[in-house]
């Protein structure tokens, strides 16, 4: 008997990933979480960052934003309100995006440089996925 997860990424708009992996590592909200076969039962929510999945040798990544995760009965379900597979990712792009934030002058209020600091955060995660 294989002692694998069956796992699922889904969002609102498509499924991400459908499969069974041996371990799986999400972003919540308060730091990473692992996942392997048998696991207790857990619902969590997520936050921004990387999802690795290992299947054998190989390793599958994705960028993750929002939403929660749910584990039962060795089934492991990542309902995210955003996530991109690390092949859609384009490292230039992001590169670029980068440093065009970064050289806008900087916001009087502190409601717009926040903005400004997630949303770099943001790109900077999805940047670092992109180039594993």
């Amino acid at each position: 008997m294989a002692m694998k997860l069956n796992c699922n990424v889904l969002t609102p708009e498509r499924q991400i990933y459908e499969g069974q992996v041996d371990f799986a590592v999400v972003q919540a909200y308060d730091g990473e979480m692992g996942f392997l076969y048998n696991h207790a039962p857990l619902i969590s929510e997520l936050g921004t960052g990387e999802i690795r999945l290992r299947s054998g040798d190989s390793t599958e990544y994705f960028y993750v934003d929002g939403g929660f995760v749910e584990i039962k009965n060795n089934s492991l379900i990542i309902l995210a309100q955003e996530a991109v597979s690390k092949d859609d990712l384009k490292p230039e792009l992001l590169e670029s995006k980068i440093k065009e934030i970064a050289a806008l002058p900087k916001p009087d209020t502190f409601a717009d440089r926040l903005n400004i600091d997630i949303e770099l955060k943001k790109l900077k995660a999805r940047l670092k996925i992109a180039k594993k």
